[in-house]
């Protein structure tokens, strides 16, 4: 394997805990410099391959890729001037507002430029499951992908925390107000949330790929087991854990919190379903983030509040219900089109019906996907999230190894807590969640297809003694 190569795997891994420090990678500049080290990650790999690029192995995830880039083609087609028969055809209502102002020429987005600036987010997220796809081919470096995740989510909750816990009134670096809430690096506390799950998910699918499968036998394995683990790697994230829950609890995210603990409990149950040869502590260790992490580390830093948010929570005093109503009005008019990626603001103020401030995200992933790139393409956009949630699952159901098996149980649980947290929120908007959410789609998927030990080119069929049942990874 070419030097740089290993190298450019360095560079994968940085930027994972890059991204969600320069405020989620969610402004202009803080996202162009992810797309140039994504950029320059794709040129290099071309180089380190000397233009021999393993394209073999991009089969593995095909529907994943041709997904992902058909769907950027259409962002694509959506920021090219059409002639006025063909828009009218395809989005009679844009024409009819393109032709309304007077335009020269008509556009299926209203608001060209910022769906252009969409689309070049988006190819990057297709360039970045491209370098995946190449760099991470080994169990070693799928773990190493998943530990790096949850080390930069325990940087994150460890700042957020320390931030309140110090009383704070400010962010060192950017001067953002603090207010006692837990953010982190990112500006809103629901975004922190929804990275925090999306690290103690894959956390608790790391340590699950390490629990012994076999029964101890006598006491004193049993006791020696106790002691190897208190001193092992999975102790280690166990305590990184208990803090991402910490941090977790303290920013008080209603559908933060449920989502996360709705996915724990969702995951461990299809666990128990459908794993083969059971972890014995799997229960334990469930039942242990629900019961201990909540109960007792809620109790100490705030899950009261949280709560009590929930129970305050009511329909009257939130806006957010009224503007997905209004939103379902722009589908009425743009139900296969959409009105262009990332043009939501633009569009919003022509259909709210009543002064309830500016809103530039529809707070509900679903309604801003449909509203923005139309039904057609937000369909595509859940089947590969659904191709990979099944996946991982057959992962879970057909391969012996603990490590893939593991990670494709956190993978599962992400897939779970991302569905149910954007619902009321705009998690897939910043840089830093959605191309991390996306590299765990890319685990998914490949968990299914990397051999448990050695090199793709070492390796190539574990179906002989490593899928037998008798060894582990």
């Amino acid at each position: 394997m070419p030097t740089l190569e290993k190298y450019l795997f360095y560079s994968l891994l940085a930027l994972i805990i890059w991204l969600p420090i320069p405020l989620g990678s969610n402004r202009p500049w803080a996202w162009a410099i992810a797309e140039i080290w994504i950029a320059i990650q794709s040129i290099s790999l071309i180089i380190a391959y000397r233009g021999n690029l393993p394209f073999t192995l991009v089969r593995h995830y095909k529907f994943l890729l041709f997904g992902l880039a058909l769907f950027q083609l259409w962002v694509l087609f959506q920021t090219l001037p059409l002639p006025w028969g063909l828009l009218t055809f395809l989005s009679h209502k844009s024409a009819e507002i393109y032709q309304l102002v007077g335009a020269q020429e008509g556009f299926i987005s209203l608001d060209s430029r910022i769906t252009l600036t969409s689309f070049l987010r988006g190819l990057s997220y297709t360039l970045l499951v491209l370098n995946a796809i190449f760099l991470v081919n080994s169990s070693q470096r799928i773990k190493q992908v998943v530990l790096i995740i949850v080390v930069s989510g325990t940087l994150q909750a460890f700042y957020a925390a320390m931030m309140v816990l110090l009383n704070m009134t400010e962010s060192p670096i950017f001067g953002f107000p603090e207010k006692g809430i837990a953010t982190g690096s990112f500006v809103y506390k629901n975004h922190l949330a929804n990275y925090l799950m999306m690290a103690l998910s894959m956390g608790l699918g790391l340590i699950v790929a390490q629990l012994h499968t076999s029964p101890s036998g006598s006491q004193f394995v049993f006791i020696r087991r106790i002691l190897e683990g208190m001193l092992s790697q999975k102790m280690y994230i166990r305590l990184c854990l208990v803090i991402m829950v910490i941090a977790l609890v303290m920013t008080r995210s209603r559908m933060g919190n449920t989502a996360f603990f709705a996915a724990t409990t969702i995951g461990g149950i299809i666990a128990l379903l459908f794993y083969k040869q059971k972890p014995r502590a799997l229960i334990v260790l469930v039942g242990s983030v629900i019961a201990i992490d909540t109960i007792i580390v809620g109790a100490l830093f705030g899950l009261e509040k949280v709560k009590q948010r929930l129970i305050d929570t009511s329909l009257a005093e939130e806006s957010r219900d009224q503007v997905v109503i209004w939103s379902l009005d722009i589908i009425r008019d743009f139900p296969f089109t959409g009105t262009g990626m990332a043009s939501f603001y633009t569009v919003f103020p022509m259909y709210s019906n009543a002064d309830i401030g500016f809103y530039d995200y529809a707070h509900n992933d679903y309604i801003q996907f449909i509203v923005e790139a139309g039904i057609p393409a937000t369909l595509l956009l859940g089947s590969i999230v659904l191709y990979s949630f099944w996946r991982a699952l057959v992962s879970i159901r057909t391969r012996h190894s603990r490590t893939m098996k593991g990670i494709a149980l956190g993978s599962i649980m992400t897939i779970i807590g991302m569905l149910i947290h954007i619902s009321v929120d705009f998690n897939l908007q910043p840089m830093a969640n959605a191309a991390t959410f996306i590299l765990i789609l890319f685990l998914a998927n490949a968990t299914t297809v990397l051999p448990a030990v050695g090199q793709l080119g070492v390796q190539k069929n574990e179906d002989s003694h490593l899928e037998s049942g008798r060894s582990y990874v």
